[in-house]
């Protein structure tokens, strides 16, 4: 997967550069000091305004004068002086810089009350001394990579050194002033203190540091033709060493290098900068790289990803359209086309999942309310992933087995909600997908005519499992609409719902015939005819395989309110 996305990547990064990270990059709120070269202070304050859209509007002198022009000077110098985690930190966890450049801790660290929150006293000149010579680095793979000349030439430098000396001693002198300022302008998270040195000089120095903490652990490197490999630290850990690891079900025990792939350094580094890119893009957005891109991120860290895929082709236009006609008959809803994707995901959404799809394509802690029944749960969790494959994956396959195996539930849970007019906009939009996948579905007008000429004749051949279902979803919703006021009918048709084969319908039927006889008409010849028909039947046929059927007849205009024909 990484591969992949990297080759992609690479391309955009190869032509912009850095740029194509920094044009989104977000400072985090603090205090910002720049020092120049005569050791003057300048103080600045960001803080992030969700309401303001361009973030450099946030940043200010501490007059309240907005300046861009600074805004991008740090946010370029902050990027390549901060650390990949706090596990990685140089020295100390509470400084969050990696060159002796700039300086990053949390106000917090200097002026908290508990003790384990204050910084060490010794944990900035520690850092100068580490950043001094790197020596704290002593584990042979570490050494390894700080033998290659263009760190040796580096760390070796009288000019180096006294520099970092310098500004070392400028710190220890200085620090408590800066500290005071921040204090008194309520700072509550940052104080960066940056050094006015070129662009150049920070990306030299983070890329020592990438060096050796770039791999998620330089213990798993190796050297194949003088190229350092390592394990990738984005998007997954393996943890511990090679004795201890802290997730070993990751190891590959079948082969001799036990890690699941491995990386050049080079390519490390922009699987980071990937990883960095991915992290200020939109979070809704699904392909922020490229169409062919399929990207879900979690989103409370928008820089892990959840789910990848590989789109071959995107599908806007639905071609032909898809024609939803109104099977049903329902008063003012006319025939209507749904000609693009979005449509249907929009129509699929509303009258299956009761709008409650979209939201939840990636969610799996979806919860039971008044607006989730528990069957609509389950079904969310059956069958959202193939709404994924086909609305954002374009992979149709697995929608259409959906619709025609779990269509019919998504219709009874309308039906259970009290929904009946949703429940019949429901059943025609599954006849007509269907119907749009070259399905054989029912000739509802055939269907009208065919049972209406055999009741009105008198006509008691045998009935078809399909005229039986149709019939007993009539005869079902003639004799519950004889309900009392107080009676909801949802709660009536529940038994019919439950029976699983077409002889129980006919006893439930019976049933509800015998608590209803009271506001029958015994002279209605369809409605006897009807029941003659149904009671003469004597196949056992499973009710889930002839749904459609039942709906189709109950959710239909009624044979039994017609006035006949003269």
């Amino acid at each position: 997967m990484i591969y992949d996305i990297l080759e992609v990547f690479r391309k955009e990064y190869e032509e912009k550069g850095d740029k194509l990270i920094l044009d989104n990059y977000v400072l985090k709120d603090g205090l910002y000091v720049k020092i120049d070269d005569n050791e003057n202070f300048e103080y600045f304050i960001f803080l992030n305004d969700k309401k303001i859209e361009r973030k450099e509007n946030c940043f200010k002198d501490l007059n309240g004068t907005i300046n861009h022009k600074m805004y991008e000077w740090f946010k370029e110098r902050d990027y390549y002086s901060g650390y990949l985690n706090s596990n990685k930190s140089f020295y100390d966890k509470k400084i969050h810089n990696v060159n002796y450049l700039s300086l990053f801790i949390k106000v917090e660290s200097f002026i908290s009350t508990e003790l384990k929150k204050r910084l060490s006293k010794k944990a900035i000149r520690g850092q100068y001394l580490a950043l001094l010579n790197y020596k704290k680095f002593i584990k042979k793979e570490e050494k390894e990579v700080l033998k290659q000349e263009v760190y040796q030439l580096r760390l070796n430098s009288c000019t180096r050194k006294k520099d970092v000396v310098k500004k070392y001693r400028f710190i220890e002198n200085n620090i408590f002033k800066i500290i005071d300022t921040a204090i008194e302008k309520d700072i509550k998270n940052y104080m960066k203190i940056f050094f006015e040195e070129s662009i150049d000089k920070y990306k030299n120095e983070s890329d020592m540091y990438y060096a050796i903490k770039i791999f998620n652990n330089i213990e798993y490197s190796k050297k194949i033709n003088n190229e350092v490999y390592g394990l990738s630290d984005s998007n997954l850990g393996m943890g511990g060493g090679l004795s201890g690891s802290k997730k070993p079900f990751f190891q590959q025990k079948t082969r001799k290098l036990l890690l699941p792939f491995i990386f050049l350094k080079d390519d490390a580094v922009l699987t980071k900068k990937f990883f960095d890119w991915l992290k200020f893009q939109e979070g809704k957005e699904k392909y922020p790289l490229s169409d062919k891109l399929f990207m879900h991120r979690d989103f409370r860290d928008k820089d892990l990803m959840l789910d990848f895929d590989y789109i071959p082709l995107k599908v806007k236009e639905l071609t032909p359209p898809i024609k939803v006609l109104n099977y049903l008959k329902i008063d003012k809803l006319e025939d209507y086309e749904l000609k693009e994707l979005f449509h249907l995901e929009s129509k699929v959404d509303e009258l299956f999942y009761a709008k409650q799809l979209k939201f939840n394509y990636f969610n799996d802690d979806i919860k039971v309310s008044k607006f989730m029944s528990k069957e609509l749960q389950n079904l969310l969790f059956v069958t959202k992933h193939s709404m994924v494959n086909f609305f954002k994956k374009y992979d149709e396959r697995e929608f259409y087995q959906v619709i025609y195996k779990y269509g019919s539930r998504f219709i009874l849970n309308s039906l259970r909600a009290g929904y009946e007019l949703k429940a019949k906009e429901s059943l025609n939009l599954k006849l007509s997908l269907q119907q749009y996948k070259g399905e054989k579905i029912m000739d509802i007008a055939k269907m009208f005519e065919q049972i209406k000429q055999r009741l009105d004749n008198s006509g008691y051949d045998d009935l078809s499992k399909e005229e039986f279902f149709f019939l007993s979803g009539q005869l079902a919703n003639y004799l519950l609409s004889q309900k009392e006021q107080h009676q909801k009918k949802q709660d009536i048709l529940e038994p019919y719902l439950r029976c699983n084969n077409s002889q129980k319908v006919k006893k439930e039927l019976q049933f509800s015939f015998f608590q209803y006889k009271h506001a029958l008409f015994f002279s209605n010849k369809r409605f006897n005819s009807a029941m003659a028909l149904i009671q003469g039947y004597a196949r056992k046929e499973r009710m889930s395989d002839n749904m459609d059927s039942f709906l189709v007849g109950y959710l239909a205009d009624n044979i039994f309110f017609e006035k006949k024909e003269k």
